[in-house]
């Protein structure tokens, strides 16, 4: 592609031959001032868009060979807060550079060092060990271009969580030979927490997640997050409150259809009839007995006047509960490990879940953060969401987290979530727009909310009865033919 069709245009630099020229062409609207002796040619885009893209060819015209460091090396190369930093040996300017959006600072510094990378313009960005000695400070706080020593923890942390006890050691190698051209304590302070990491000291710490793993349950701070947004959403939300009402009777069939809809979403596929049979009557179908248990354990949990509200109330309780009710759901299924937590990491179309190792303790940081929701549909759509981004076995997460949410339902004396067939797609949907951050769980407690509703407007008393009413709503149609003819889950028609 040609430069000068870039919607950033091309930079250039003031010189004595074009200093009137650029300065006619700025009156006239053809060229865009990014700073003093700085301006864009051919720019489509807005001024801050524009200094974002040249920025590296900027900074390398001001200090050529400077290396990215500081706060900015921690973060990636874009202004974090309005600033960028560098470091130069002998910079000929020491005044920040103002562009439109943000300021790059500079400080007297190495220029670069074994293990930074190179990037482009001849500019540099510091290395790992490099970029941790440059943020960590010696009172432990943030301070303009280093962004404290609980930040470098955190990287650490990171660190030790994708590239392991490989990759700690590397980065403790690489501080070794960089660790003469920074201030002694800074690279000491470093060095203690990747050793601390290794298991070969004890250190005091502040950041939270590294404090964690050194105490042997590492957790995920990005799902902690997501949750936590989720949770602080649901706090704002009036609660609903939707009670089992009417005689014993009228509920009779629902535990049924939670657990033949709950493995059809699955993919466990049998006629409702058949499924019938399995359930109550211990059926197994011929070259199906695993599928027949999924069905049976399901029910058998949904329907036991025990399981059904079995609901954590502590951190160890979930752990316990979240075991003890997959290996009922999954006895039939060995190869699945029935009550053990996985151990390879799993995915749903290319979406990776919490890493295995970091499993109990994203359950335990995000039970502890659902504390403050009392209202129990709340809760359940907090659970929802932590079990299915934890996604904490190898298979039947989803029956899983539908059981547990409904527990928090039942313990409270409200109406359980079911999700037919029909409505499949929008749950899924749901669910992968909090997975990704298309909001913060909006849509999800919308889907969940519905069914919840749908759930308590059919009459469950008798199976013929509920069947015909769920054929009406469409419960049973094929998600895919549902959303090609427009047949939608509707809510039966009042008395």
């Amino acid at each position: 592609m040609n430069v000068a069709s870039h919607p950033a245009g091309v930079v250039v630099f003031v010189t004595a031959a074009n200093r009137s020229r650029l300065s006619r062409d700025a009156k006239a609207g053809r060229a865009m001032r990014l700073a003093a002796g700085v301006y864009a040619l051919a720019a489509t885009l807005p001024a801050e868009a524009v200094a974002k893209h040249h920025r590296l060819a900027v900074i390398a015209h001001f200090w050529p060979g400077a290396v990215l460091s500081g706060r900015t090396a921690l973060a990636g190369t874009a202004p974090v807060g309005g600033w960028m930093y560098v470091s130069h040996p002998n910079p000929a300017r020491l005044t920040p550079v103002s562009l439109p959006g943000f300021r790059v600072a500079v400080e007297v510094g190495p220029g670069p060092l074994p293990g930074d990378m190179l990037m482009p313009s001849g500019l540099a960005l510091s290395g790992r060990a490099r970029k941790l000695v440059e943020n960590v400070h010696p009172q432990g706080r943030p301070a303009n271009r280093r962004a404290g020593t609980a930040a470098v923890e955190d990287a650490i942390d990171e660190l030790a969580r994708t590239g392991g006890t490989g990759a700690v050691t590397a980065v403790l190698a690489e501080l070794e030979v960089v660790a003469s051209s920074f201030d002694h304590r800074l690279v000491e302070a470093v060095r203690a927490r990747l050793v601390a990491v290794l298991g070969t000291k004890t250190i005091n710490v502040s950041s939270a997640r590294l404090k964690a793993r050194l105490g042997g349950i590492p957790f995920d701070d990005h799902r902690v997050e997501m949750l936590a947004g989720l949770i602080q959403f649901l706090q704002t939300r009036s609660p609903e409150p939707r009670p089992v009402l009417g005689s014993p009777g009228r509920w009779t069939w629902l535990p049924f259809f939670e657990a033949y809809f709950s493995n059809f979403i699955e993919g466990t596929e049998f006629g409702v009839d058949e499924a019938r049979r399995i359930a109550l009557e211990g059926e197994v179908p011929e070259g199906r007995p695993a599928d027949a248990h999924d069905v049976a354990a399901t029910y058998r949990l949904a329907s036991d006047p025990a399981d059904r509200c079995r609901r954590a109330t502590s951190e160890d309780d979930l752990l316990d509960v979240l075991r003890s009710q997959h290996g009922t759901l999954m006895a039939a299924r060995p190869d699945k490990r029935p009550g053990q937590f996985k151990e390879l990491q799993n995915y749903a179309g290319g979406y990776q879940f919490v890493a295995p190792e970091l499993v109990e303790g994203t359950l335990r940081r995000g039970f502890a953060a659902m504390a403050v929701l009392v209202d129990a549909f709340a809760r359940a759509v907090a659970m929802m969401a932590l079990i299915t981004e934890c996604h904490p076995f190898d298979d039947g997460n989803g029956r899983l987290a539908r059981l547990m949410a409904n527990a928090e339902l039942t313990a409270a004396g409200e109406m359980r979530i079911v999700v037919p067939t029909v409505y499949r797609n929008n749950y899924l949907i749901s669910l992968s727009g909090f997975s990704n951050r298309s909001g913060i769980g909006e849509s999800l407690t919308s889907v969940l909310a519905f069914a919840q509703r749908w759930v308590a407007a059919i009459d469950w008393a008798t199976f013929e009865g509920a069947k015909a009413q769920l054929e009406a709503c469409n419960a049973f149609v094929d998600p895919g033919v549902g959303d090609a003819t427009g047949q939608r889950l509707r809510l039966p028609p009042g008395p």
